[in-house]
């Protein structure tokens, strides 16, 4: 088996997108400089290897590709990933075992087709197309887990595998192989390969299935964290209704306070106790945006948030009193959308501050959409937005967590510098025996 019996710049770039499949390289992730760098590096590379193929010949070129592609990916990759040493020797190692399948299928044109450069050329695109989709849908997320998770000392285990590959290809181009056109020489010839290929299938399915329970764990554990703050805002939202009930219950004697004021010709205490007394009742009582009782103190605590700094919080709810959603589990996934919706616009000049907010149960789907301006560049990976500040980006799983346990749908999109999250979950008005709670 020789690994020079494809066009080398079809191989490198093959082995580029390849790299760039499973060690997760996100282009938006790039510098603006690396954007355009990256691929003119990789093209470069291309071209240097065709050319320095034709000039050495395929033997020589085949024991120069060391140097010529491997060690450069390495450096290139090991850049862009900042993965450890040891993990970019294991992904080298991959690439070579994932263009086996084309080095095997310029054998089978040579063999039977008697080595038709056209033959050769389309089946080689096919099986390449194959191997990137195989690799975009059955080894990627392994991969992915893998070189975020494993430890060093792990990759050193893995890669004695793929390591025996390594040497096995490179010593197999001075055997002749014309000695091996029986059905155990394709066996001896051909195995090695399935071999490797099941390895990394039984390896990376396995690192799946932990990674699978992992992000439940973790959902698990976002979603208590959320649900315990939800009943805590709960706690504090009813506390302040409850502050405002007392301040009612107790306006008698305030009346009688401001009226010793005004008997004792000190009209102008009285007057500052009046305005005193009107600031706080307003800091604290809920206005009334919808039926329902803790949508409102919700919205009701958000607007006062946002006059006191400077955002333009538009609201629009249309909310029955009682719903199927849990209050806690309501209260986490509104108020996780209006914190970050909050939070995206601080930064920006006051004028630009905006966050819209609509509510509304229609046809037994409770219809959230929360729409927001922000600065800067908003990174998305698996459908939801990633946080550059450590510890937060919990908002954003915490919602996913408890919009899927409803079975419902969400989105978080940005368009002409506007973020959007919409949700569509399943919910009811509540029925009593004596007919609907209104």
């Amino acid at each position: 088996m020789s690994i020079s019996t494809f066009s080398s710049a079809m191989a490198l770039l093959f082995v580029a997108a390849l790299l760039w499949i499973l060690m997760d390289v996100n282009f938006y992730d790039l510098s603006k400089k690396q954007r355009w760098a990256v691929p003119v590096i990789i093209l470069l590379l291309a071209i240097f290897n065709q050319l320095l193929k034709q000039q050495v010949g395929p033997e020589l070129f085949g024991k120069m590709i060391v140097l010529t592609m491997h060690l450069p990916f390495f450096l290139l990759f090991k850049y862009l990933t900042r993965c450890s040493a040891i993990k970019m020797v294991f992904m080298i190692f991959s690439g070579l075992v994932f263009t086996s399948p084309a080095v095997i299928a310029s054998g089978v044109t040579r063999r039977h087709f008697n080595n038709d450069p056209r033959i050769a050329l389309s089946l080689n695109i096919v099986v390449i197309i194959g191997m990137l989709l195989l690799a975009q849908l059955v080894f990627r997320d392994g991969f992915n887990y893998l070189i975020k998770y494993g430890e060093d000392r792990l990759f050193l285990k893995f890669s004695i595998i793929p390591a025996f590959y390594y040497i096995y290809v490179f010593a197999i181009q001075n055997v002749d192989i014309s000695i091996f056109n029986s059905a155990s020489g394709y066996i001896l010839r051909y195995l090695p390969t399935l071999e490797v290929f099941a390895f990394y299938f039984l390896v990376l399915n396995n690192y799946k299935e932990i990674d699978r329970k992992r992000k439940l764990e973790l959902s698990a554990i976002t979603m208590k964290q959320s649900l315990d703050l939800a009943e805590q805002r709960i706690a504090n939202l009813n506390m302040a209704q409850n502050q405002t009930a007392v301040y009612r219950h107790d306006m008698r004697h305030h009346l009688n306070y401001i009226n010793g004021f005004l008997s004792t010709g000190k009209p102008e205490q009285a007057a500052e106790y009046i305005r005193k007394l009107q600031n706080e009742i307003e800091d604290i009582s809920p206005k009334n945006f919808c039926e329902n009782e803790l949508i409102n103190l919700l919205c009701s605590s958000f607007h006062s948030r946002a006059d006191k700094e400077g955002i333009q919080l538009k609201i629009d709810v249309r909310v029955p009193k009682e719903l199927s959603v849990s209050d806690t589990e309501l209260c986490s996934l509104i108020s996780n959308a209006l914190e970050n919706a909050m939070n995206a616009v601080k930064p920006l000049p006051k004028q630009q501050r905006q966050v819209r907010f609509y509510c509304e149960l229609k046809r037994g789907k409770l219809l959230i959409e929360v729409k927001n301006s922000y600065g800067g560049e908003i990174v998305m990976r698996d459908g939801l937005p990633v946080s550059v500040s450590e510890g937060h980006g919990y908002g954003c799983q915490s919602i996913k967590a408890i919009v899927e346990h409803y079975n419902g749908l969400f989105s978080f999109e940005t368009e002409n510098n506007e973020f959007k999250l919409w949700i569509v979950m399943p919910a009811v008005q509540k029925v009593y025996e004596g007919g609907i709670d209104m």
